[in-house]
């Protein structure tokens, strides 16, 4: 079977994510105490217990999804040995996740990476404040003039009907009364501290790049997507382009999933506290399927699936 497997961006994290594989798995165990260590806050009791507000800030929200994401990943391939993933994809700070996996730098590098990701686009959400808001059953053209009308940025296309908006905390109140105003069937202001993914992470973005630029990388084992082209990276060079660009860029999203479903995946693995990408795959192609990994239970689902 050919399998894709796909890691999650902030907004999926939620209070007890990875609990029970910590307690299940000794390996899970010690990566999360080897990356307090390293982050210098209390990420057990953050990602455990909360509380929900702190957890979300974006310091300790990327970071904290970034141990969980890895941690599972490894258990999958520990518990479903010769498991033949064949592409890595995430979804913004998932795209780091997934090249952790793919062996393009270790845990460690990874959780350096994280942190300094995190921080620079917290100054710089702090520097130049804004929002986001995802439109539900709008059009990718329908978006693109709301954004024009409004003075706003595509910040994410996740599905044919599903964008986020980027922009000002004016211009994305005027995006979403013009968005109501056209009878969009849903809009839903996001719980970020900025507005990712646009110009106003500019700053970070390049700041991002000159840090990578002191960070030894490897081609990725397994293929991964980027958010910024939707394609593989060549070479090390073309990595830490991509990775520093998508800060400030669009995610394409639907064009990546698109690109795995053309390479012929059948079935997709995502590791995330929350269901996520299972609907937009759905949208994109009804046949799709998508099996997500969110807790030590669906784990054992996936094993038994994968045996059938």
């Amino acid at each position: 079977m050919r399998i894709g497997l796909l890691f999650c961006g902030q907004g999926a994290q939620k209070v007890g994510m990875g609990k029970d594989f910590f307690e299940c798995y000794p390996l899970v165990k010690d990566l999360y105490l080897e990356a307090e260590k390293e982050l210098n806050f209390p990420l057990t009791q953050l990602s455990f217990y909360g509380p929900e507000k702190e957890l979300t800030q974006t310091l300790y929200c990327q970071p904290a999804l970034f141990v969980y994401g890895y941690a599972v990943y490894k258990i999958l391939c520990k518990e479903i040995e010769g498991i033949d993933i064949l592409v890595l994809a995430g979804l913004s700070l998932g795209e780091l996740t997934a090249y952790a996996a793919g062996g393009s730098f270790d845990f460690l590098t990874g959780l350096k990476l994280v942190k300094r990701r995190a921080q620079l686009i917290q100054e710089s959400s702090e520097k130049n404040p804004g929002k986001m808001v995802a439109l539900i059953g709008s059009s990718r053209k329908q978006t693109e003039s709301i954004a024009f009308k409004s003075g706003c940025e595509l910040a994410n296309y996740n599905s044919p009907d599903q964008q986020v908006l980027s922009g000002s905390h004016d211009s994305i109140s005027k995006a979403i009364q013009i968005a109501r105003e056209e009878n969009i069937k849903k809009i839903i202001p996001l719980d970020v501290s900025g507005a990712f993914h646009s110009s106003f992470m500019t700053g970070a973005s390049k700041a991002f790049y000159d840090f990578l630029k002191e960070i030894e990388l490897k081609m990725p084992s397994v293929p991964v997507i980027s958010n910024l082209n939707a394609s593989t990276a060549h070479n090390v060079d073309e990595i830490r382009y991509t990775l520093s660009k998508q800060i400030c860029s669009a995610v394409l999203w639907e064009e990546s999933l698109h690109f795995m479903l053309d390479w012929g995946i059948e079935l997709f693995i995502e590791i995330s506290p929350r269901k996520i990408f299972g609907n937009f795959l759905k949208k994109i192609n009804p046949h799709s399927r998508c099996l997500s990994i969110s807790n030590v239970e669906a784990l054992s689902e996936l094993k038994y699936e994968l045996k059938r």
